[in-house]
């Protein structure tokens, strides 16, 4: 689906809402506005717009143990170490990124009696919205907690006055909402080529299961997830078979679930709305944007040897194949975004082909010898790799324009995480069987190129380990494990919830070629409150929102 029509409605004034208390003064005022179903779809567009980023996508990987952040990402990082204030940038942009988002769906959902187009369609749309608002909701309440619950746009007076409602009564909502909507989306093999990125019934039951998760209650996830495993009701999903072109071409195949959305027309030449490659990739082929995290080595080290061993930090050969389609390490081999006409000699010429990557800085002064355009390695600053790797899962060489954005995109739920929530729901519910672990853990780890032996069903003690490592490899640097965290120790501790005690604590460890990784350390410990804090802003402009533990 290309939304880039979605662009002239964003210059409707709509997209500038950033809050609860921010009202519209300039958009819908003709009457007939709803008569027009591209003007429908258009709301709907604005809404998918704003529902999900990339900046969300790679950010909230900042906030686990998985990378370490760079001085370009001091708001997120502070939040991770604990040291942000209830003035944290990472707090307040969430907060109206999701507020913005449900000005948005309301206004559509408040004039659906006023939608005078074809039957078959308003009711797609309707569910469709009632979808984005149910995942803006499971943000909402996944980060703070309580919140202003709102099913329809409330006026200005409304706005500054309203409280919090109870997490528990949201999240209700949430299962309700995605729960009646999984009986009216189409299925993902209805869909047609130009409807692509559009949810489905599939899109639903997986939510449903994400929301269920987040709160440990694994009888509820299971259920979900199921739906989805044993059965073609709500769609047909499979494993893709190779996880490196999963990444590449696979974000419609019938691995993806949930995508993020962006556009272009006619290729690289001519996209619409991209996300930002730069600061995600290595910089001999990022042109020198201001790198925003490095893997962390603990990351790089869960992805082992195919026999199941571990890895040495520098030993990069015959590892988990998932490896090499998330981490860029000392060595390895790059496409070269043509697009972007970089300096670097490839093979097939400068700027085109491909090249390799020295985050050693030994290795690559060697090689600057013939190229000094090779910019990766560590080299002291926050504009480069702090720990001797980078990421390059989602990157796709073709996809990148000259600017260095890319149209690729980003799936947000995928059929390998509903059966990791599965594998998880099965084992804490004590139901895990040889059968479960045959039809979840053991397709992922074939996938990864491992030993038979390491792909068999372990048992054990450590049993909840294993599911929860293989979690962290299969997504990681998706965005997921800050989420994973945080319910693990509040699994371990349920005190937590409203104590806003710390976490974890951790370290970030790297460039194993520098030293010993002394050098490159988080500037305090992993300490993430489990509760973000209600904005001070928002407090400033409505006293009745009361503050959350432990801020």
């Amino acid at each position: 689906m290309k939304k880039y029509t979605i662009l002239s409605f964003l210059l409707a004034g709509l997209a500038g809402c950033v809050g609860i208390e921010q009202y519209p003064t300039n958009s819908y005022s003709d009457a007939t506005f709803w008569n027009y179903e591209d003007n429908c779809m258009a709301a709907l567009y604005l809404g998918y717009n704003q529902y999900w980023s990339a900046d969300r996508y790679f950010g909230n990987n900042l906030l686990s143990d998985d990378v370490y952040g760079s001085r370009h990402t001091t708001s997120s990082t502070e939040t991770a170490t604990g040291l942000a204030t209830t003035n944290g940038g990472r707090f307040s942009d969430e907060w109206k990124e999701c507020y913005q988002e449900l000005r948005t769906i309301h206004t559509a959902l408040d004039n659906q009696d006023r939608m005078n187009i074809r039957s078959e369609v308003k009711s797609r749309l309707i569910a469709e919205l009632r979808l984005l608002r149910a995942f803006t909701y499971m943000r909402l309440t996944a980060w703070f907690g309580d919140v202003p619950f709102l099913t329809s746009n409330p006026t200005l007076p409304e706005s500054k006055t309203i409280k919090r409602t109870s997490a528990d009564y949201i999240k209700q909502f949430i299962h309700s909402e995605l729960e009646e909507v999984s009986h009216i989306l189409p299925k993902n093999t209805a869909l047609t080529a130009a409807e692509n990125g559009r949810v489905t019934c599939g899109t639903a039951v997986a939510l449903n299961a994400r929301a269920y998760l987040l709160d440990n209650d694994f009888e509820n996830c299971a259920r979900e997830c199921a739906k989805l495993i044993n059965s073609d009701e709500y769609g047909t999903y499979a494993l893709a078979d190779n996880y490196t072109d999963l990444f590449a071409n696979g974000h419609y195949g019938p691995e993806s679930i949930m995508t993020i959305e962006f556009a272009y027309e006619g290729g690289v030449e001519n996209i619409k709305r991209s996300w930002a490659t730069g600061p995600r990739i290595p910089q001999s082929i990022g042109a020198g944007a201001e790198v925003a995290f490095s893997p962390t080595q603990e990351l790089v080290d869960c992805f082992r040897k195919t026999d199941g061993t571990v890895a040495g930090d520098t030993d990069y050969e015959d590892r988990d194949l998932r490896f090499y389609a998330t981490i860029a390490y000392n060595g390895c081999t790059l496409q070269i975004p043509e697009a972007k006409s970089c300096k670097i000699i490839g093979s097939e010429g400068v700027g085109k082909g491909t090249y390799t990557c020295w985050t050693n800085p030994a290795d690559e002064t060697a090689a600057q010898k013939k190229d000094p355009a090779l910019g990766d390695s560590y080299n002291g600053t926050n504009d480069r790799t702090l720990t001797g790797y980078y990421n390059i899962k989602n990157y796709v060489a073709n996809t990148v324009g000259s600017g260095g954005g890319s149209y690729k995109p980003l799936m947000e739920i995928r059929y390998a995480d509903v059966l990791l929530m599965y594998a998880e729901s099965m084992f804490e519910t004590g139901k895990m069987t040889a059968d479960v672990w045959n039809a979840t853990i053991l397709p992922l780890r074939k996938r990864a190129g491992f030993s038979n032996d390491y792909c068999a069903y372990p048992g054990g003690d450590d049993l909840r380990q294993a599911i929860r490592d293989e979690r962290r490899t299969e997504l990681a640097l998706e965005g997921r494990r800050c989420f994973d965290l945080r319910r693990w120790a509040a699994l371990d501790n349920p005190s937590i919830k409203s104590t806003g005690a710390a976490v974890l604590t951790s370290r970030a460890t790297g460039a194993p070629f520098l030293d010993d990784g002394s050098s490159i350390q988080c500037p305090a410990s992993y300490n993430m409150k489990y509760w973000f804090p209600i904005p001070q802003s928002e407090r400033d402009i409505n006293h009745n929102l009361t503050q959350n533990p432990g801020w």
